[in-house]
């Protein structure tokens, strides 16, 4: 007795852990995959500088697209009374393609235009300059020049945003706002998956073999490697429902079946039908109930494969060697730092992957273990009501 709730207290234990770390799995999957935009984002090679700001004014008005994005950082500046921060020349596009929220002013056309001194400070750099925060208006002087205020943007926060930001506190302005910009290597090109800027982006220099001067990162498969995540997860246990569904509904049958056969010692086969229409249209229902939870979990919530073009082999898609020197690859490039500019958004879809896929494995093996435990549960209570009927 004292082993049967030894097992009942471990199930009990399996399924507390079960709920507390697939509502960790979900609200991380899509909380960080809302969070990442559907981009195609080009990070500048450390190996070959390719595209300054001149590049970017010389593209014609109607090639550019409304939604290209081109940024450049330059090196960290140490600011009286606010520390270290790290200055990032942007074009008029950038907080609205990137969805940052901006309290106060983005970054404008009609700052690019008129090489406004304006600047869009973070939330820390805010408090640093005044207790309230309340800085929009006021003044910070970069290289000797005053820049105003227009905006205040708030950093990443929680402890998976913390450690994909790096070390610098960033403050943005106009990029023709920096004296010699013209010059500035452009550190990252952006432009949402389909749209018109993305053509764009060709027409700066990146195309065919440029692309080894600016690094990919496609940010819309990141997004969607992350989304799917769930959709994989309701799916197993769509096919566990299914299993448990089919083994009950067969010894459901196998009893309706025990019942009629001996009904019919006494009576004649349709009459006994018919007279257990009720039960068998009830069992019928709940055959079709069962059999259609599961299923429509998989309709709803289907799983798809999202992987990044270059991880596709060109003829056969059973070599794992290709994933494998792919992956590795991508892990070395990462590794090595290859590209300059802001990687938090590779950061944060490599750290969320690393623990969703941790989430997941674990999620796997507490919901077969109670699959497991209550099956045997199951099967050993049968015995006991057989042992008692006896």
């Amino acid at each position: 007795m004292a082993k049967e709730k030894r097992k009942h207290i471990g199930l009990w234990i399996a399924g507390v852990c079960f709920l507390l770390i697939g509502v960790v799995f979900f609200v991380l999957s899509y909380t960080v995959a809302a969070e990442i935009p559907a981009l195609l984002e080009y990070s500048r090679s450390r190996l070959s500088p390719q595209i300054t700001f001149t590049a970017y004014d010389r593209l014609p008005e109607t090639n550019r697209g409304d939604d290209l994005v081109v940024c450049g950082e330059l090196d960290p500046l140490t600011v009286e009374g606010v520390g270290e921060i790290k200055p990032v020349l942007v074009n008029e596009n950038y907080f609205r393609v990137y969805n940052i929220h901006v309290g106060g002013s983005a970054i404008t056309e009609e700052h690019i235009a008129g090489k406004t001194p304006a600047v869009v400070i973070s939330d820390k750099t805010a408090l640093a300059m005044s207790v309230d925060a309340n800085v929009v208006g006021q003044t910070v002087s970069l290289w000797g020049k005053d820049y105003t205020v227009v905006g205040i943007y708030q950093k990443p926060s929680g402890f998976l945003r913390g450690i994909s930001s790096d070390v610098y506190d960033r403050v943005y302005l106009p990029y023709t706002a920096y004296d010699g910009y013209e010059e500035q290597m452009v550190d990252t090109v952006s432009a949402p998956k389909g749209s018109f800027s993305e053509k764009a982006v060709r027409l700066l220099g990146m195309t065919g073999s440029d692309t080894d001067f600016y690094l990919e990162n496609d940010l819309a498969v990141k997004r969607g490697m992350i989304a799917v995540l769930p959709n994989w997860f309701i799916s197993f246990i769509a096919l566990i429902l299914l299993f448990i569904v089919l083994k009950y509904l067969s010894g459901m049958t196998r009893r309706a079946y025990r019942k009629l056969r001996k009904d019919e010692q006494t009576d004649y086969r349709r009459t006994v039908l018919w007279q257990n229409k009720f039960y068998l249209l009830a069992r019928i229902l709940l055959a079709v109930v069962l059999i259609a939870v599961p299923i429509a979990l998989i309709i709803l919530f289907p799983p798809r494969i999202v992987l990044p073009a270059d991880y596709v082999p060109y003829d056969n898609v059973f070599e794992i060697g290709h994933y494998l020197g792919t992956f590795t690859d991508h892990i070395q490039q990462t590794n090595a730092n290859l590209s300059v500019g802001n990687g938090y958004y590779l950061h944060l879809f490599s750290h969320t992957m690393l623990l969703l896929c941790s989430c997941f494995a674990v999620l796997i093996v507490l919901s077969l273990t109670l699959t497991v435990g209550i099956s045997c549960l199951v099967k050993k209570h049968k015995k006991y009501d057989r042992g008692s009927n006896a």
